[in-house]
């Protein structure tokens, strides 16, 4: 297992619940907000998800399948670790009653490598790459062609031939330990703010982007502060030049976090996040200063309402009992009725033995994220850089996740509601909303898994699984009864629940 001081948790849901379940106890004072976790954190080896002393091992193919890392390189002042990476499932949906059932065969399959690397006691480093083809449900081929992009994992290209999806991504991370409470990450990746299954102010539903992190915590670790410089993508083309293909217009984004923690029970944030603007129709924009200002002064300096594109919120986490707590947040825009929204969630981590429940409630009002003018919205790479579903929706979730030892079982009930018209575009120009009915679409969704941890250093898991979406919406009614099963080393989240 990783032991580093400062190496960096995968930012997957259940290896993230299971640990911030553990790290909630009433009596610690642990800080669980922002996402991805780090080893040196808290004592990994009491985390019973992270064991891999749980099981005999008989054989060196039994070791590395079922505990360690594929290769493992170890010195006094050097550590490697090596791993593929691997998620292939196989699928048919039962639900679809268009032609594409027919002809199209549902499967994933990515091929890639982990590494992970340490450089005495205050470097670490760790690599992911990996190459994707698959043919999704007709449902997720249609959304997938709206966006241009996978979600969360980037531009896609038709695989000749046939209907499938090729893409590729990567991650990288070099994390410097500049003094017992001061990190410095220099990454491509993801973060994630909040205590929910979704995040009303930074989520990891978009694709990664490169960013600089600088993290200070106090003490006695009751005050933590992390700023974070990034740049972003959209999608829309510069003007042709000399080149053959023209690049996306870009644009800053900065967010800082502060989180204290007055009591063991209590964890509360504030959060500031600015889509800077690189580029207007005389050309590429300059950064202000602000921008490389590592403290939350542009909504002081420019406000909710201006150019450079400001959220503001705050995040709250009250523990109930130990690995049970109530959260919720708060998210402003920009000044004006709508351009808020808030969260509201109970997690309990013991209803019954080695049962957890989460019920969670999201809710957007019209206008959020958006901006007057479009390329500034709240996102990157086509996505919203918060919940998936961008601007005026609501949206009831309930998780209910058994655990005994390796063996694990999920249940998933979502209920949607998003206004799939103008009104609930997310990269509709704020001030020109029009005054028009909302265009109503409801969904169910329902996921049920079961699943067997192979190897909890790796997250490698084997699943079946069967999910259901009921879309329904003014111009007609879309079924999909997908079963599936898969083999897969779990690092990030697919958010294919919308």
């Amino acid at each position: 297992m990783l032991q580093a001081q400062s190496w960096q948790i995968p930012l997957e849901r259940r290896l993230t619940t299971a640990i911030e379940s553990h790290l909630s106890a009433t009596d610690t004072i642990v800080q669980t907000s922002l996402k991805p976790f780090h080893y040196n954190q808290f004592d990994w080896k009491s985390v019973e998800r992270l064991r891999t002393d749980d099981m005999r091992y008989f054989n060196l193919f039994e070791v590395k399948t079922l505990k360690e890392h594929l290769f493992e390189f170890e010195g006094e002042d050097f550590t490697l670790y090596i791993d593929p990476v691997l998620d292939l499932n196989v699928g048919l949906d039962f639900g679809d009653t268009s032609s594409w059932q027919d002809t199209v065969t549902l499967y994933n399959n990515t091929r890639g490598a982990a590494i992970y690397g340490r450089i005495g006691d205050r470097v670490s480093f760790h690599a992911t790459a990996f190459e994707n083809q698959t043919n999704l449900p007709f449902w997720l081929f249609n959304y997938t062609d709206s966006l241009g992009v996978i979600p969360g994992q980037g531009r896609w290209k038709l695989i000749n031939g046939s209907r499938g999806r090729d893409y590729n991504s990567s991650t990288g991370l070099i994390s410097i330990k500049a003094a017992d409470w001061l990190y410095v990450h220099f990454g491509h990746g993801k973060h994630f703010i909040g205590n929910g299954y979704r995040s009303m102010l930074l989520s990891d539903v978009a694709f990664n982007y490169p960013y600089i992190r600088i993290q200070a915590e106090s003490r006695n670790q009751k005050w933590r502060y992390t700023t974070v410089n990034a740049e972003l993508n959209s999608l829309n083309r510069l003007p042709i030049g000399e080149v053959p293909e023209s690049m996306f217009s870009k644009k800053g984004f900065s967010f800082r976090y502060l989180s204290y923690m007055p009591h063991p029970r209590i964890e509360l944030g504030l959060y500031e996040g600015v889509i800077w603007q690189r580029w207007d129709s005389t050309g590429t924009q300059r950064y202000p200063a602000a921008y490389f200002t590592p403290l939350p002064v542009a909504s002081a300096l420019y406000g909710l309402d201006s150019t450079q594109n400001v959220v503001a919120g705050l995040n709250i986490k009250l523990k109930l009992a130990d690995q049970s707590f109530l959260y919720g947040q708060a998210v402003i825009d920009q000044n004006g009725e709508g351009f808020s929204g808030y969260q509201a969630g109970i997690f309990l981590g013991r209803v019954f033995r080695n049962l957890r429940l989460r019920v969670e409630y999201n809710d957007g009002g019209e206008g959020l994220f958006t901006h007057r003018t479009p390329l500034q919205n709240y996102t990157h790479m086509n996505q919203g850089l918060a919940h998936p579903l961008g601007t005026n929706f609501s949206e009831g979730l309930f998780i209910l996740r058994h655990e005994r030892k390796r063996w694990w079982s999920e249940l998933k009930i979502v209920r949607q509601w998003h206004d799939d018209g103008a009104r609930g575009a997310i990269f509709t120009a704020s001030d020109v909303l029009p005054e028009i009915a909302p265009e109503k679409g409801n969904t169910w969704l329902a996921d049920v898994q079961l699943g067997y941890l192979l190897n909890p250093t790796s997250n490698m898991n084997a699943l079946i699984g069967w999910a259901y979406r009921d879309r329904e919406t003014e111009s007609g009614h879309l079924i999909s009864s997908f079963y599936y099963f898969g083999f897969r080393v779990a690092l990030f989240n697919r958010y294919y629940d919308v």
